[in-house]
Parts: structure tokens; sequence; C-alpha cells
């Protein structure tokens, strides 16, 4: 009895049930396409970096400041001082820490400086460590190492010579023709941005940023 009226109510009222099923429907799609979302963005950041619990940085936004150290993506708001560093280092509870300051870039490519130090502590995927393909890491002020994309895409090797550009377009009308860095090394393949990043000293990037 209560079906039979059940079925005759939405049979008059059929318009506004489709609609309703309609927009359930969409719903549905839309909260599984954000935990989709979801679960890649995780599943890349635990592909991209490993080992690590904290990223530090000036006042913004963590999601700017994660797209910023890990993806390469975007500039800072503003840099930490070297002190602070310093400070967050000798932290007892704080095994290792390595710097990261986004510079210009090399025919679309960013420029990271860090500390030589990075490419004996940066892990990613399942505690995978950073390989050197030819070559190994800078230790004088113009040396450059060069990831595994950039060297197969821009035919680069050992003792080639690169000039930086400001800004992070492909093109770029200024260049430091005067300073220009030679590739000392080149990174195995890893599947992350470090692929298609540049890597050079701190001290590189402030020598380049004038």
């Amino acid at each position: 009895m209560f079906f039979k009226l059940a079925m005759k109510s939405l049979l008059n009222r059929k318009g506004s049930v489709i609609l309703t099923l309609m927009a359930m429907t969409v719903s549905i799609f839309v909260l599984l396409a954000v935990e989709h979302i979801r679960y890649q963005a995780k599943e890349s950041f635990a592909n991209t970096v490993s080992g690590v619990d904290l990223i530090v940085g000036a006042r913004t936004g963590s999601l700017n400041l994660l797209l910023y150290s890990v993806f390469r993506i975007g500039s800072p708001t503003n840099n930490i001082s070297w002190g602070s560093f310093e400070d967050i280092t000798s932290h007892p509870q704080v095994k290792w820490a390595v710097p990261i300051a986004l510079g210009d870039s090399h025919k679309g490519y960013r420029v990271m400086g860090t500390t030589k130090e990075y490419f004996e502590v940066f892990s990613y995927g399942n505690g995978h460590t950073l390989k050197f393909d030819k070559g190994h890491a800078f230790s004088h002020l113009l040396d450059v190492v060069i990831g595994a994309d950039i060297a197969k895409k821009l035919g680069y090797s050992l003792g080639e010579k690169l000039v930086l550009s400001h800004g992070i377009a492909s093109t770029s009308f200024s260049q430091h023709d005067d300073r220009p860095f030679t590739v000392v090394g080149i990174l195995k393949p890893t599947g992350t941005p470090v692929d298609q990043t540049l890597h050079v000293s701190l001290e590189g990037i402030e020598a380049h940023s004038y």
C-alpha cells in the first residue's frame, strides 16, 4: 500500500525527481573527483620527496610553500635569513636540513640554489637518493648540476656552458652572457621535478642576481 502510494507520488512529480537524481549524481561525481585529486596530490608529493617531516619558509600560505619548495612552482614572498637557517639546523631534533632558493631560469627550466648536502640527504619515492649519471656536485661559484630531462631534451653534456636568464619564461631578453655556468654534473632520472631543475650553489644564485 505504502509502496504504491510512493510510486504514484513519484510519478506525479517525475520532473522534480529527475532533477533531484541528476543533482545527486553530479554531486557524487564531484566528490569522487575531489577525492581523486587529493589522493593524486598526496601520491605525487610522496613520490617527489621522502624522509621530510617539515618544510620551513618565510611567512606565506602552506600551499605556496609546498609548490615553491617541492614542485618548483611559483616564487616565494620572502626568504628566511641564513641565521634563521642555522638556528633550525642546530636544533637537537633536526637530523638534517638543506636550504632551497629558486632563482631565475634557463630556457624555461627553473634554477635552484642549495648546498652540496642536498645531493647527499635528499630522497624521493621509497627512500631513493639522488645519483649522478655523470660528473659530480658543484664545487665552484659558476658550476651547475642539471636534471636528466634537461640533459636529454637540450642535448647537454659535461663541460657545457649555460647562460641563465632573468624570469622564468622560456624566452628572456635579460641574460647574463658575461657569467656563464659550466655543467659539472648530470643526475640520473628520478621522475620528479629534480629532472627539470638546474642546481647551483647559493653563492651562484646570489652572484647571478647582480
